[in-house]
């Protein structure tokens, strides 16, 4: 019932050199997805084609015979690889990955984007709508867990304005969180989703200026969102602020206009997370991977059997939680590793102790080698580590692939140091950009 297609996806450093990177996507039940790696939630219920098993065309009644409300069955033309498109865009330009839900069946067998009484009339269908409402919940729920907040882009189509895109938000009701803690700029301003399309060129219903007020609450029409918005937005204990867009019918069936959207929507994604997610900073989590920490007892960390607690003052991180280790034996060893989720450049920095709860120095390994290493690459680098103790020290900068482990292994050689003991305290893994 699950499958894995690879997709290879290259993209372009300014050195126009191409890397390649690849992204898994999985399917289950007629549901397409990928975990991301930033707090963005692309989901596209109504852009697939396929009829699941022993699931009937929708007559408008639901299970109990019941005639059902705003009954619909027409597909979203183009929309499912609109939203493909978006995440693919994003990972070339930008090295990180939404995350991302489509349905694969038709809508004409089941809504995705309705709840379950209007959703679907044979009772085997129930598998594939709660296997895509489903793993909407799970990659919320793992977003809110991971970033704190994060946003959902629900993407549609409409033809009843063929050259627009018409938003909804509920009228503001899925992103009350959003627009709490920043105000409607943050949707329909220079750095909000409408705002930028509108700079881009395109015609966004109702008008940026347009927004709910006590004398107009409801500015957005019809088509202000669906379940996705309605179950999801941040209106909710468990949500995400959520924006449906309603992609006209002469954008999704031009080549070329699909393309400048999912383009333009790649960009925008980008510009929205750093003025409202990252302060900012492009370089801040969650704009970037988040910086990693290896320390005794951490995940990832190991050590040998011949390795004791330090009593060294300067250890990380310097308050008495966690002791730095040492070693007198020769080939005695011990490693700090993390898989790292982003391709990109990683710096790699060491902290060792070596003052005393006196104030004067141990003698420490003056030669220690540290290997780092990943699938593809290796190398080594010697330290002294009677210097610059108590404070993180550059080991290197690697070029990784999504999916590869960094790995930082230190060996006890004495190497004419037979006096000194080695020591192993914490690593630090920085995210340092894109390739």
């Amino acid at each position: 019932m699950i499958k894995k297609n690879t997709l290879i996806k290259c993209c372009y450093s300014f050195a126009l050199t191409i890397v390649c990177s690849q992204a898994s996507a999985e399917s289950e039940n007629l549901v397409s997805f990928t975990q991301g790696t930033i707090p963005v939630l692309i989901t596209a219920p109504h852009g697939g084609s396929s009829q699941p098993d022993n699931v009937n065309i929708r007559t408008g009644t639901n299970l109990q015979g019941v005639k059902v409300e705003d009954f619909n069955t027409v597909k979203d033309s183009w929309t499912k690889g609109i939203a493909q498109d978006i995440q693919t865009k994003y990972e070339q330009k930008y090295g990180g990955i939404p995350y991302i839900v489509t349905a694969e069946f038709h809508r004409k067998y089941i809504d995705a984007n309705r709840p379950v009484h209007q959703a679907y009339e044979s009772p085997a269908a129930q598998l594939y709508y709660d296997s895509y409402q489903n793993k909407v919940t799970e990659y919320i729920k793992e977003i809110k867990q991971k970033f704190g907040k994060g946003v959902i882009l629900d993407i549609h189509g409409q033809a009843q304005q063929p050259d627009k895109i018409i938003r909804g938000t509920r009228n503001g009701i899925s992103v009350q969180k959003l627009v709490a803690e920043h105000g409607w700029d943050s949707v329909v301003g220079g750095n909000g989703f409408f705002g930028l399309l509108s700079q881009q060129g395109f015609t966004v219903e109702p008008e940026n200026s347009h927004i709910p007020t006590t004398s107009e609450p409801t500015p957005e029409g019809a088509l202000s969102g669906g379940t996705t918005l309605k179950h999801n937005g941040s209106h909710n204990l468990l949500g995400l602020d959520a924006i449906q867009f309603e992609i006209g019918s002469n954008i999704r069936f031009s080549a070329s206009q699909r393309e400048y959207f999912s383009d333009n929507m790649a960009d925008n994604i980008n510009t929205f997370m750093i003025n409202y997610f990252c302060n900012n900073n492009v370089a801040a989590f969650p704009c970037s991977p988040a910086t990693v920490l290896i320390d005794f007892d951490y995940k990832g960390y190991y050590e040998t059997n011949d390795w004791d607690s330090s009593g060294a003052v300067d250890n990380f991180p310097a308050k008495g939680l966690s002791k730095s280790r040492y070693t007198n034996s020769e080939g005695e060893s011990t490693s700090w590793s993390t898989k790292v989720d982003q391709t990109g450049t990683y710096y790699v920095y060491a902290w060792w102790t070596n003052t005393k709860s006196s104030g004067s120095s141990y003698n420490r390994d003056g030669s220690a080698e540290y290997v780092i290493s990943t699938e593809t690459n290796s190398l080594m680098v010697t330290k002294d580590q009677n210097s610059t103790g108590g404070q993180w020290v550059p080991l290197t900068a690697m070029q990784v692939q999504k999916g590869e482990t960094i790995k930082v292994s230190l060996t006890r050689e004495h190497d004419g140091d037979e006096g000194s003991a080695t020591v192993a305290d914490a690593m630090k893994i920085v995210w340092g950009g894109s390739l």
